[in-house]
């Protein structure tokens, strides 16, 4: 039976991404996708922030391009993209700090594409995007410091972070910042919890890219996710009543 199950799974699975992957190459109306309140206004919130002339800084945590941390980095990388182009439309470029140093190099060509799409690459900085420290914790506090030294105006927190992340949350607390936190580990979600403005939790991280931007392919993902979420769920209460 369990046997009969993962293949029928599999047959499931295979069909609905084989539908994602026609509705994405086709043009149409965007589909409508779960509302997260972490992510609702959020860009212009971000405009309000750029408009008073200041940074704003997004870290982007000390996970790695290879292993389990790689798909939380690229979520979050999805976050600074969308943030980034909104604060670069007020003439305020961001500040990006990353903790590994394979995040680095995919951090900068995010922002320079972002410039590049705005029509103005000539203004690219690529010392804008900064590798503080491979350890987590000395991540958070030059981090912090930024945040507590620099002219930055709202604070945000998304990809691979620990309990340290409250160092950089107590910085921008202790500026009276707008801060926006999007996390996946427990730790850091507990330590979070008290000083961000918005957080989204877990898996609504890899929800970021349907809610941040307007791409039509991250909101036909998100959508087949929470498809595939019902498939499973009713699968798994299939195969406790058999």
């Amino acid at each position: 039976m369990n046997s009969a199950l993962g293949i029928l799974l599999l047959f499931i699975s295979i069909v609905v991404l084989g539908a994602m992957l026609i509705l994405r190459g086709k043009k149409g109306p965007s589909p409508l996708v779960r509302p997260l309140p972490a992510f609702q206004d959020i860009r212009a919130e971000t405009g309000y922030a750029a408009e008073s002339g200041g940074a704003i800084h997004i870290a982007l945590g000390s996970g790695a391009l290879y292993g389990g941390d790689a798909v939380t980095s690229l979520a979050a990388l999805q976050i600074a993209e969308a943030l980034a182009n909104t604060a670069i439309s007020y003439d305020t470029p961001p500040i990006i700090t990353v903790g590994d140093p394979t995040l680095l190099p995919l951090a900068e060509d995010t922002l320079r594409r972002v410039y590049e799409r705005n029509g103005i690459i000539e203004l690219y900085d690529s010392s804008k995007v900064r590798f503080i420290a491979h350890s987590p914790v000395a991540y958070a506090a030059g981090a912090g410091n930024v945040v507590a030294t620099e002219d930055v105006t709202a604070n945000i927190m998304a990809g691979d972070f620990g309990p340290e992340v409250s160092l950089i949350a107590d910085a921008g607390a202790r500026q009276d910042l707008a801060q926006l936190a999007a996390v996946t580990a427990p730790a850091a979600i507990g330590a979070l919890y008290p000083a961000a403005n918005r957080l989204a939790v877990g898996e609504e991280l890899f929800a970021a890219g349907a809610h941040t931007t307007d791409k039509r392919h991250y909101q036909i993902s998100l959508v087949v996710q929470d498809i595939m979420r019902v498939i499973i769920v009713g699968l798994i209460i299939l195969s406790i009543l058999f």
